[in-house]
């Protein structure tokens, strides 16, 4: 299994030189899970024995990372490696860290604290996998189940619940009876979780290959209750399952959810403000949602291409079969290729230009008004894009 998995053979002299010095090393977690789903994996986790203090005198090269919760950087051999000492931990004091770590020396009793027992794991250098929670067992099954008793790992770490509902969508895995049940009966104490940390749960989850079962999963539960806005968006949420692309980028999720919601252009960034997303995803989503709805109704024209640009409005080609529409990206490139420009600075005459050409006397709401005249007409192809002909443009314009 090792062998057969560059990360792991890579970052095998670390946990050997570890075992040498006297102490138990692991990989753990998301790259054992991963390799036993036959997975690639891009990097590892490494549980051991060994306290931090202790690691550090091992390794030469070391970074702190986060030692008071045991976790060191190692870097050996061109690689960093996050080393993190087996550990128990304390009450949780607001439904997301403990109020205390305390260094153990056993393996099971780390791996007791995780959260789903395909994530509790490890696995030796001799090829051994070390599983305390038969979590092998529900890799087989398809099931997400938590070790121990799910109510006490949920009160501990409330984010685990979208986290269960993210993995049945990027596994396309069940859920298991006891832990939805603990989900129903606790889904309020996601209210504590900040936002930002639900966002990548929720944009992972309309990812995922098994959306539809994640997504229902969410509803089900009453998870999405605390969700922002998504109390008013259940139907919504079922047509985003439903919608027959088995794979979306999270910008499609994002326009696709807003289109079954039937959202208008502030509401659209009303959602996208609330979930804390980027200005750019936002103003990309409500492009993304205006552009579609033309395309339902119409092909290209210049000022759709041009509002929407090429990269974006290819994201929304590959929505549109699965509203009953038809794809046409041959079409989408000619247009596009055929723009006289495709952004206002390819146009030949700038903001000091325009202040120049009307002599005005500081910039103001003019300017943007002169920007949008000269586009809107070389858009419309009734002037050319030159210095000459879009002075005349202005000169002849009134922006009384």
């Amino acid at each position: 299994m090792i062998e057969s998995h560059k990360p792991f053979q890579t970052a095998k002299p670390v946990l050997e030189k570890i075992i040498q010095a006297g102490f138990e090393a692991y990989f753990v977690g998301g790259s054992v899970r991963d390799v036993l789903l036959h997975k690639e994996i891009s990097d590892v986790d490494i549980a051991s024995s060994a306290t931090p203090y202790e690691i550090k005198e091992i390794f030469s090269n070391t970074v702190d990372l986060g030692i008071e919760h045991g976790t060191v950087l190692v870097l050996e051999g061109g690689e960093g490696y996050e080393i993190t000492t087996f550990r128990t931990e304390a009450e949780y004091e607001d439904f997301r860290h403990p109020s205390a770590v305390t260094f153990v020396r056993s393996l099971e009793e780390d791996l007791k604290r995780r959260d789903f027992t395909i994530n509790a794991l490890a696995l030796g250098i001799d090829n051994q996998v070390i599983d305390y929670f038969e979590g092998k067992e529900d890799l087989e099954r398809q099931v997400i189940r938590c070790v121990g008793n799910p109510l006490e790992r949920f009160n501990e770490d409330a984010l685990r619940m979208f986290r269960a509902v993210r993995f049945i969508s990027q596994l396309n895995f069940q859920i298991d009876p006891a832990t939805k049940e603990a989900i129903t009966k606790l889904h309020q104490n996601m209210a504590n979780v900040a936002v930002e940390r639900m966002r990548v749960e929720w944009v992972k989850t309309m990812m995922g290959i098994g959306r539809k079962a994640g997504i229902h999963e969410l509803l089900d539960t009453n998870l999405y209750t605390v969700c922002p806005h998504f109390n008013e968006m259940r139907e919504a949420l079922v047509g985003l399952g439903d919608n027959q692309m088995t794979r979306l980028t999270e910008l499609q999720g994002w326009i696709l959810l807003a289109y079954y919601a039937d959202l208008s252009d502030k509401q659209v960034k009303k959602l996208m403000r609330d979930w804390k997303c980027s200005n750019q995803l936002m103003n990309n989503v409500a492009t993304g949602l205006m552009t579609l709805r033309k395309r339902l109704e119409q092909d290209y024209d210049f000022f759709m291409a041009y509002d929407c640009q090429k990269e974006l409005a290819m994201e929304v080609e590959a929505i549109l079969p699965s509203l009953g529409g038809t794809s046409d990206q041959r079409n989408l490139e000619a247009v596009y290729k055929d723009l006289p420009i495709h952004q206002v600075n390819e146009l030949a005459l700038n903001g000091h230009d325009i202040i120049e050409i009307l002599k005005l006397e500081k910039k103001g709401p003019i300017i943007g008004k002169a920007m949008n005249l000269m586009k809107e007409e070389v858009l419309r192809a009734k002037v050319d894009n030159t210095k000459e002909a879009l002075t005349d443009l202005l000169l002849a314009a009134d922006f009384v």
